[in-house]
């Protein structure tokens, strides 16, 4: 190679290194500045020459300088990321190749090629921060959050699902299949949400934890991706204590109902009674006995009222049954007849005579229409007419109507008639309403109202008909 090329080369790396974003730096055995590269100024806002004779050590980090120190004297390529002190005072961050060179086996000196990493180191240290911030947020959120496969096994869970199956460690759930909580009744809901790959709505679930312990949760699957895997993201909310709750205000709110309805009963209890005592009074002085099929005619009648009053009081088996909702809504009638008498109201039933049969609970379903029935009546203060209708439609459904010509309910309000404590009545509560639509909720069925101010409410509520092939089930 002539003098010619040589220098041609030189010229092009000398450039390179000129306007070039890297720094350049060749350093003695004790880390002294042999030489530097122009771009120290844009990088660092010194001069070359500035740098000259000074020691790398000197302007790294406190916390830094040791590691750097250690590295500078191995004998092979090492890259190290340390903070660097700029002429204006602060830190930037560089990533640093230093070569060794030696002599005899032995260390003489070391080159350095730097760049500015500031900006990336930033970068990742927000994303660490953020990555943490995010896992403790998940960890210890009030809900239980999770990844489950396709086939609805395990790949994560946070601490709030150990508490909630029971467990002390991850472990002990992670692998495993999330039918292996769930109540065997549950199966086929659980597997239809899994393979329609998760519906926008959650729904609920009976789960059994290690102990045995039933819990009653709301679930929520999310379509994602986990390491290049199609999963679901699952949320579980443990509603046990919200059950609880309803079935404490279902007991307070039958309570209530038999409570204002003492005076209809103790009135109708009361005119049976007066005729005994009269033909009793009558037998003493006659001996006739065509009487007493009069007294006992009217013992049975009191027996039926009394029965009735029981069914409300008395808790019953939550398993479901096949039940008569037109031969249901002439028993809630008769029951409402002394009540309606009253308030000067009528009552006209329509009860379609071919089946109009539920699957259910008859005493809940009582509670539904009374509470209906006597919301009717109190909508008509000066007295009017309710009518109560049942049909069965073509599309398996059994159609139940309460009608009233009371005072109606305001357009706007209606939206927000069942929530708690929102009521149209000044005395009242909102939790008759609010009961009613879970429990026909829970039987499968829909409620629609509609109401004209002046005019009246209609009250539509549509069940599921029985169906005879389908097994009796536990009522949520």
């Amino acid at each position: 190679m002539n003098n010619g090329t040589l220098l041609q080369e030189l010229e092009i790396y000398r450039s390179f290194i000129q306007y070039s974003d890297t720094l350049f730096s060749f350093h003695s055995i004790n880390g002294d500045f042999t030489y530097v590269s122009p771009t120290s100024f844009p990088l660092l806002g010194y001069e070359p020459e500035e740098l000259l004779n000074t020691c790398l050590f000197d302007f790294s980090h406190p916390d830094d300088r040791k590691k750097l120190e250690n590295i500078c004297f191995t004998k092979s390529y090492e890259t190290v990321n340390y903070r660097f002190c700029k002429k204006e005072g602060d830190y930037i961050w560089l990533e640093t190749t230093l070569i060794p060179y030696c002599h005899e086996n032995e260390i003489k000196g070391f080159s350095c090629i730097s760049r500015d990493v500031t900006a990336q180191t930033a970068t990742k240290a927000q994303l660490e921060e953020n990555k943490e911030m995010y896992r403790l947020l998940v960890e210890n959120f009030q809900d239980t959050v999770g990844i489950i496969t396709k086939r609805g096994h395990w790949i994560y869970i946070n601490n709030t699902g150990k508490k909630l199956f029971g467990v002390t460690r991850k472990e002990e759930i992670i692998g495993k299949s999330i039918f292996d909580f769930v109540y065997p009744a549950a199966y086929k809901e659980t597997e239809n949400q899994i393979l329609l790959n998760g519906f926008k709505e959650p729904f609920e679930l009976t789960v059994a934890r290690h102990d045995g312990l039933k819990k009653y949760v709301q679930v929520k699957l999310i379509p994602t991706k986990y390491k290049e895997r199609d999963t679901f993201q699952i949320l579980i909310r443990d509603l046990t204590e919200q059950k609880k709750t309803e079935e404490i205000m279902h007991r307070t709110e039958k309570l209530s109902v038999v409570g204002q309805l003492a005076a209809g009963i103790a009135h109708e209890i009361r005119n049976p009674l007066t005729a005994i005592k009269g033909f009793t009074q009558l037998l003493k002085k006659e001996d006739n006995n065509d009487y007493l099929e009069v007294m006992l005619s009217e013992l049975e009648r009191i027996e039926d009222i009394v029965s009735d009053l029981l069914i409300l009081a008395k808790p019953q088996p939550s398993k479901t049954e096949k039940v008569d909702i037109g031969l249901l809504l002439k028993e809630t009638v008769d029951l409402f007849k002394s009540e309606a008498l009253l308030h000067n109201v009528e009552i006209m039933i329509d009860i379609e005579i071919s089946d109009l049969f539920i699957e259910g609970e008859a005493n809940k379903l009582k509670q539904v229409y009374i509470n209906l029935l006597k919301n009717a009546i109190e909508a008509m203060p000066d007295g009017g007419k309710i009518q109560v209708s049942a049909i069965k439609t073509r599309s398996d459904q059994i159609v139940t109507k309460i009608i009233d010509n009371g005072i109606g309910i305001p357009e706007e309000r209606i939206p927000n008639l069942g929530e708690p404590f929102y009521s149209t009545k000044e005395k009242g509560t909102g939790l008759g309403l609010m009961i009613c639509n879970r429990i026909i909720k829970n039987h499968g069925g829909t409620m629609k109202i509609k109401s004209k101010v002046d005019i009246g409410t209609t009250i539509i509520i549509l069940f599921p008909a029985f169906n005879s092939g389908k097994s009796p089930a536990i009522i949520k």
